[in-house]
C-alpha cells in the first residue's frame, strides 16, 4: 500500500513538471494562441497568461482567470472554453451591463457565470445543469481560492431541462452558451414564458431532425417548438433555423440583436440576444 501511495505520488509530480515545460505556444504572445485548441490549459500557462494581462496583450480579466485556472487546475480545461466564456460575457456585458441577476441553465463546467460574477461583483448567478460536472465543482473551488466571494454568488441546481420546465425569475437574465440544437429551441420558450431577456449562443444545428416518442421524455417533440414547423425548418439549414427563432422572438415582443464571438473561437459563434420591448405587469 506505501509502494503504491508513494509511486502515485511520484507520477502526480511527473505529469505537473512536464505540464510546466515550455511549450511551443510559450513562445507567442497569449493574443496570438489557437482559441480554439481543445488542448488542455497546462501550469506552464500560469506564467504567459499573467505577463500578457501586465502589458496589455490580452484582457486582463481573461488573463487572470486563465492564470489561476493554469496553476490550480493545469490539464483539465480545455483551452477553448477559456477564450469562449469571456467572449460571451463580453457580449451579455454590452447588451445588459446593470442586470444583476442571472440564469445559465445547461451551465456545463460553470466557467461563463464566473466570468459573469468577476466582471460585474454584484451579479448573482443560477447555474443548473442535468447533473454538475466534477470539472465545474474543481474549477468553482480552484478560482474561489482567489476570489471567495464566488462561493456566496454562484448557485447550482440539478435539473434535466428536457423533462422539467425550465422557470425564469421575473428579475433574471436568461443566458446560455451552447445549448446543442434543440435546447436552444427550449430556451426561446423559457424566455417566452416569462418574457424575460436572452442571451443565447446555439450549436449543433440539428438539420436531420428525428423525435421519436420516448417514454422517459413526454415533453421532448416538435409539439414544443410550433416555430420548427415539425422539422422542415431544421431541413432548410442552420441560418434557416437561426432566422425563424429570432423571428419568433420579434413576434413575442422582443427587440432582437445579432451578434457574434470571434470566429477564431468556434465556428458556432452566432449570439441571438433578445431584450423585451415593454415590461409586462
Amino acid at each position: 500500500m506505501l509502494l503504491l501511495t508513494v509511486l502515485g505520488f511520484y507520477m502526480s509530480m511527473l505529469k505537473y513538471t512536464a505540464a510546466a515545460q515550455p511549450l511551443a505556444r510559450h513562445a507567442l504572445p497569449v493574443s496570438q494562441w489557437r482559441k480554439n485548441s481543445r488542448n488542455y490549459l497546462q501550469a506552464g500557462d500560469a506564467a504567459p497568461f499573467a505577463n500578457a494581462g501586465q502589458s496589455g496583450d490580452a484582457d486582463k480579466l481573461l488573463c487572470e482567470v486563465g492564470s489561476v485556472i493554469s496553476a490550480g487546475l493545469p490539464g483539465r480545461l480545455p483551452r477553448k472554453e477559456l477564450f469562449e466564456a469571456h467572449a460571451v460575457m463580453e457580449v451579455v456585458n454590452r447588451h445588459f451591463p446593470t442586470e444583476s441577476r442571472i440564469f445559465e441553465p445547461c451551465a456545463g463546467c460553470g466557467l461563463l457565470a464566473i466570468f459573469l460574477v468577476l466582471s460585474n461583483r454584484g451579479r448573482r448567478v443560477r447555474c443548473s445543469d442535468k447533473k454538475q460536472p466534477r470539472l465545474a465543482r474543481e474549477l468553482h473551488e480552484c478560482v474561489a481560492h482567489k476570489w471567495p466571494f464566488l462561493r456566496q454568488q454562484i448557485q447550482w441546481e440539478e435539473a434535466d431541462v428536457r423533462k422539467t420546465t425550465v422557470t425564469v425569475a421575473r428579475d433574471e437574465l436568461l443566458v446560455s452558451c451552447h445549448a446543442c440544437s434543440f435546447l436552444s429551441d427550449e430556451m426561446i420558450l423559457s424566455a417566452k414564458r416569462s418574457f424575460r431577456p436572452l442571451v443565447l449562443v446555439p450549436c449543433c444545428y440539428e438539420t436531420q431532425p428525428v423525435l421519436t416518442e420516448r417514454s422517459w421524455l413526454p415533453n421532448w417533440s416538435f409539439r414544443r417548438w410550433p416555430w420548427l414547423e415539425e422539422g422542415a425548418v431544421n431541413r432548410r439549414g442552420r441560418t434557416a433555423i437561426d432566422e425563424v427563432r429570432i423571428q419568433t422572438l420579434k413576434n413575442a415582443g422582443y427587440d432582437v440583436a445579432r451578434e457574434e464571438i470571434d470566429r477564431q473561437i468556434s465556428e458556432m459563434n452566432r449570439v441571438i440576444v433578445a431584450q423585451p420591448l415593454q415590461q409586462q405587469v
